[in-house]
């Protein structure tokens, strides 16, 4: 799990990459590792595109125009105009800071597992987006001076079946827009803690009695500025601003970020997480990547095929349905209330930036154990062993392959059709 300091942040999947305790559990003896099976999403990101920013300097010039800020909504009005002169020209990239997560997961996977790397090559695998290939850049460059051949891929978006499943499936779209997404999501729109919070937050920046139309839009665009000014320290730096010039956290209280947390949190649990159902559409839809793990370490167990690594960079929407998919057990977990899910699953935990999942297939030359990582920790499977985290081959295969015979799919079957005809 994270550190206190990363959980009181209260930012969700916009959470910088924690760094994990490095200590790890031998293998049994004669095991070293061969193969590494990644998966990954993209690093510390600024805004995807200009939206809250601007929604929330909007309000604030205007407020400014009529006298109508306090003293602190004076300070964040001058922060939203720097955090602004930070983002123009920089949406959907990686930040700095996203760069050194990635190159660090990098690092230490080298560092760790380097009797993996023998200059077989790597499988470098991206969506079409700028910050995923980004990432790839900044992690291959976390391994240094790696001599094996890199074959990058980019795939179509309209037939990137395994790291944009989620793009493609009609019912998944539909699913969520569905009452079983909406429903939940609108009872704590609707829950008076919302709307608590955002007048407490409009009463630090507003004068009394000028609180703006739409305070709790403004109060969750501001919000959404805090968690990205998150991923912001070098640029912050770079642009010669102290750590205080763009603190937007000064208007929240530590429970006005849980509840907004929270309540982030909330939808990514239904549309990504377990949700109420860990077999739902939302889980059922990552089974393509699930496919192309199976494969691509089967490939090297039987020799077919025998790359140092296979590296896919990908979205948060990958990431956590596979997490469940999996059925680890941080993120697999249902919850009948929506009220109780934090109990179950949380975002910084699941899918921080830069989340990962990763599969070391170990060798003695003769037997395969394989041991999975979250976010770089060790991890359980639904599965017994004796050699807890590592896993037998040939159990971790049957196993998911049952899952995916019980979802009337096999490894090999056409994904783009699979999700085409989920239901």
């Amino acid at each position: 799990m994270l550190s206190v300091s990363a959980r009181a942040q209260n930012a969700g999947t916009k959470t910088p990459y924690p760094v994990p305790p490095q200590k790890y559990t031998a293998p049994p003896p004669g095991f070293a590792p061969v193969f590494i099976n990644h998966v990954g999403r993209h690093g510390a990101r600024f805004l995807t595109k200009a939206g809250s920013d601007i929604a929330v300097l909007q309000v604030l010039d205007q407020a400014a125009g009529r006298g109508e800020l306090t003293e602190k909504g004076k300070r964040i009005r001058q922060m939203a105009r720097r955090f602004l002169s930070i983002e123009k020209g920089n949406y959907e990239n990686i930040t700095g800071l996203g760069r050194q997560e990635q190159a660090g997961i990098a690092a230490r996977m080298h560092r760790y597992y380097a009797q993996a790397f023998r200059g077989r090559g790597l499988e470098v695998v991206m969506t079409h987006k700028v910050r995923t290939q980004q990432s790839a850049e900044a992690f291959l460059g976390g391994l240094g001076k790696y001599s094996g051949k890199k074959n990058y891929r980019v795939v179509p978006d309209s037939i990137d079946n395994t790291l944009r499943f989620y793009d493609l499936s009609p019912a998944y779209t539909a699913f969520k827009k569905s009452p079983s997404v909406r429903r939940p999501i609108d009872s704590l729109d609707r829950d008076p803690k919302t709307g608590a919070v955002a007048a407490a937050v409009c009463a630090r920046i507003f004068k009394a009695g000028c609180t703006p139309a739409g305070a709790v839009a403004f109060a969750e665009n501001l919000y959404d500025l805090y968690c990205v000014q998150l991923s912001i320290p070098v640029e912050m730096k770079q642009k010669g601003f102290t750590r205080d010039s763009i603190d937007f956290g000064i208007a929240f209280m530590p429970k006005d970020l849980e509840w907004l947390g929270f309540k982030n949190g909330a939808e990514d649990f239904i549309e990504k997480g377990a949700g109420t159902d860990s077999m739902g559409i939302q889980v059922r839809v990552a089974l393509p990547l699930l496919a192309d793990f199976i494969t691509s370490t089967e490939a090297v167990v039987t020799r077919a095929a025998a790359p140092d690594a296979k590296l896919r960079f990908t979205h948060a929407e990958a990431i956590a349905p596979f997490a469940a998919l999996l059925g680890l057990p941080q993120a697999s977990t249902p919850s009948p209330s929506i009220y109780r899910y934090y109990h179950h699953w949380q975002a910084e935990c699941v899918v921080p930036l830069s989340a990962n999942i990763q599969w070391i297939v170990y060798s003695n030359g003769k037997d395969w154990l394989v041991k999975v990582l979250l976010n770089e920790r060790e991890t359980a499977l639904p599965l017994h062993t004796a050699t807890y985290p590592f896993y037998k081959w040939e159990q971790v295969k049957a196993y998911y392959l049952r899952k995916l015979q019980g979802l009337h799919a096999g490894p090999q079957q056409d994904m783009q059709q699979y999700l085409l005809d989920l239901q």
